[in-house]
């Protein structure tokens, strides 16, 4: 269990009593735990935010690379 696992750091959330019972129903269909919930939207979360500072970080870095109105007339053919 993640909570007794000592690279873990211990979260406290205060939520209101009716999304509370919501998360408490979608765990149980999901047969997890309003914890395992929460690890699951954080690590998504964070995997997308880290998907966006790479995008951001290649569009930085432009060099060698072309535009899309470019690389439509180049490589595929289509005008403009």
């Amino acid at each position: 269990m993640p909570a007794t696992n000592p690279n873990y750091k211990k979260l406290t959330l205060s939520i209101r009593p009716e999304e509370y019972d919501v998360l408490r129903f979608v765990a149980f269909k999901r047969k997890t735990s309003v914890a395992g919930l929460a690890r699951e939207w954080i690590r998504e979360l964070l995997e997308d935010e880290e998907d966006i500072r790479d995008g951001l970080k290649a569009l930085e870095d432009r060099e060698g690379s072309l535009d899309w109105e470019t690389f439509k007339r180049k490589h595929l053919g289509l005008q403009g």
